[in-house]
């Protein structure tokens, strides 16, 4: 059994851990192994929830998929960083990639470290736009879009 206190005393967690490791290895270390590994679970859980997985990428080589999984993992450490940051432009920025992912959030959490970095991948792909073509063009491929949908109700 592993529990962890507040700075006052009081319960903030408790496990009972099962293992067949030897006695050896003391009870703190075999809790301190457990949460490694649900960090670990926390981070591929974050990775799946927005779709990146190593096994769909498609990379034809061990130098790709690291690379895929180096940048996945840089993003997930913005992700984590901002649902911890403070202040009123750090609340904005969270309100914003949420709403710029598309998901419904309940009242209770109304932000997750999953739609945040659906969030950031949807803005990166909009400044990544913007760099490339005018508004004008947007606007021309809006239009385009819109009509060719209008088209096909008919």
């Amino acid at each position: 059994m592993s529990r962890i206190l507040g700075a006052d005393g009081h319960l903030l967690a408790e496990w009972y851990l099962l293992s067949n490791l030897e006695q050896e290895v003391a009870d703190e270390r075999l809790a301190l192994w457990y949460y490694w590994r649900w960090r670990i679970e926390s981070y591929f859980k974050l990775l799946k929830g927005v779709g990146i997985s190593w096994k769909t990428g498609r990379q034809e080589s061990g130098e790709a998929v690291f690379k895929r999984l180096l940048i996945a993992s840089q993003a997930c450490a913005v992700s984590w960083r901002l649902m911890r940051a403070k202040g009123e432009f750090a609340e904005q920025t969270r309100d914003f990639l949420v709403r710029l992912s598309g998901r419904q959030m309940k009242r209770s959490q109304p932000v997750t470290a999953s739609a945040l970095l659906a969030g950031l991948y949807m803005l990166l792909a909009m400044c990544e736009t913007l760099e490339q073509y005018t508004p004008q063009e947007l606007a021309g491929f809006a239009k385009e879009a819109i009509g060719w949908v209008a088209s096909r109700r008919l």
